[in-house]
């Protein structure tokens, strides 16, 4: 498990090292307790940009904006994120779908203001934000299996 979240990690910053550097993306520096709670908003911002814009627009933008939200939720003393198998399930070994899981979880805790969340409950509205995300295919994202039963089990 902790195998394939880290080759997923170091597969995406792998690309990264390969593109081009745009500076499109603000990325402010976490570099204190502080900054991470200050960096809220702009984490909300690039989740925002991941599920409104299609896996194929401005790929490199997009990973940059991954690298971003993972990098602060592994430091964010705000929150805790688990990653279990459910998790993995739903990606299924695709980092595109884990990097849009993991920017879920994070869109999911910052927007909530109404006390802490349970794993389960920031899975489940997680779940439901990528589910969204894959069934309009202007996104151009292929859906893992577990997606797609879930894809026809809303439609219901």
């Amino acid at each position: 498990m902790k195998n394939l979240i880290l080759t997923s990690v170091f597969a995406l910053v792998g690309m990264l090292s390969f593109a081009q550097n745009y500076s499109d993306i603000e990325q402010p520096e976490l570099d204190s307790k502080e900054s991470y709670k200050e960096a809220e908003p702009q984490v909300l911002l690039l989740t925002n940009y991941l599920f409104n814009n299609p896996a194929d627009h401005e790929e490199v933008n997009r990973l940059r904006a991954v690298q971003y939200i993972m990098k602060w939720m592994t430091g964010t003393p705000d929150y805790t994120f688990e990653l279990g198998d459910n998790a993995m399930s739903l990606s299924k070994g695709n980092s595109d779908l884990l990097g849009l899981y993991m920017a879920a979880m994070s869109k999911v805790v910052i927007e909530n203001t109404d006390g802490a969340l349970t794993s389960d409950e920031i899975y489940n509205r997680s779940e439901q934000l990528l589910v969204d995300y894959c069934a309009n295919s202007d996104n151009n994202m292929k859906p893992s299996r577990k997606i797609k039963k879930l894809m026809k089990k809303s439609k219901k």
